[in-house]
């Protein structure tokens, strides 16, 4: 299970799918109600992405400096849930424009490492 390259491709795939659509999300929105109500979907869309995130890290030959980015997304999508104001809605909507970039951050690393690993192997 671990030496099987087309599934660590299919979970970078949808890692990177799932990041993508978690990211479209939050640079389609601009007022404070769309970034403290998220929708289920999006909620889902995460969940799926951090199930991603674990089993690539125990399928992905060791733990890398770069496994934790995804924690600044979903910190950076839970923050203006709890914290967002009308008043404060600008700074919020660039957090989660940039913050959620760490989504994909991660899944591209690691997609060049596999990449590397298989010129190597």
């Amino acid at each position: 299970m671990k030496n099987n390259p087309i599934l660590k491709v299919i979970l970078l795939v949808a890692s990177l799918v799932l990041g993508g659509l978690i990211i479209a999300y939050y640079w389609g929105v601009e007022s404070e109600l769309a970034m403290s109500k998220v929708p289920m979907h999006v909620m889902v869309y995460a969940l799926v992405y951090i199930l991603a995130q674990i089993a690539r890290r125990y399928l992905m030959y060791g733990k890398h400096w770069w496994d934790w980015f995804y924690y600044i997304a979903l910190t950076a999508m839970l923050i203006p849930i709890f914290f967002s104001t009308p008043e404060r809605t600008e700074m919020f909507n660039y957090l989660t424009d940039f913050g959620t970039f760490f989504f994909v951050i991660p899944v591209i690393l690691d997609g060049v490492e596999l990449m590397k690993k298989d010129e190597i192997e």
